[in-house]
């Protein structure tokens, strides 16, 4: 029996320990960071994370504390003006709808378009001899032009990179227009 007394002494001390540092390592875990509201306007609601995700994207001001005294001011006045259309029920209106759809219909276009023709850049080459054929034509419409010939065969490539691009994209939306159904009535729309 003596020797189990001695065992419970032995054994108490580092279960201690062991209680010890879990407590420790649950008191001084890293816990997420709360985000906190850094701006509130009316019912409108902003993190800092969120202010500083849009002072980044809208790129308005210098990252200075003026240039973002400057961003936040002009962000308060824009959601005050915007609530107020709101209340005065502005963001229903069918002029408003409208406009909605035109920038909707807008931003879509040029991500589809943008996609298409990176995609299709991979695969564009614009050749040294296209480069020196094109170079003797504007040599020919530009006799004026006193730039050295790299800088010109440059412009030149990128020109050719361009119109090979739309080229590119002339013959993809052609091929989605054969690949449709579409029916107009030419007459219904003063199309004839």
């Amino acid at each position: 029996m003596v020797g189990q007394k001695k065992n419970r002494w032995y054994i108490t001390p580092i279960a201690a320990i062991c209680v010890i540092i879990f407590l420790m390592g649950i008191l001084f875990a890293k816990k997420p960071p709360i985000t906190e509201v850094a701006v509130r306007i009316n019912d409108y609601t902003l993190t800092a994370e969120e202010f500083n995700e849009l002072f980044a994207d809208l790129k308005m001001a210098e990252d200075t504390p003026q240039g973002r005294s400057d961003f936040l001011h002009t962000l308060v006045t824009r959601k005050l003006l915007l609530q107020e259309a709101q209340k005065e029920g502005l963001d229903k209106k069918k002029e408003f709808m409208k406009a909605i759809e035109g920038f909707w219909e807008q931003s879509l276009l040029k991500m589809v378009v943008d996609k298409k023709v990176k995609d299709i850049s991979k695969s564009i080459t614009v050749t040294d001899q296209e480069a020196a054929l094109a170079y003797k034509d504007w040599t020919t419409a530009n006799p004026d032009d006193t730039r050295p010939v790299a800088e010109i065969q440059k412009t030149i490539k990128w020109q050719l990179l361009k119109k090979k691009q739309k080229l590119a994209i002339d013959v993809w939306t052609e091929a989605l227009r054969i690949q449709s159904r579409i029916k107009i009535d030419k007459k219904a729309v003063g199309a004839e």
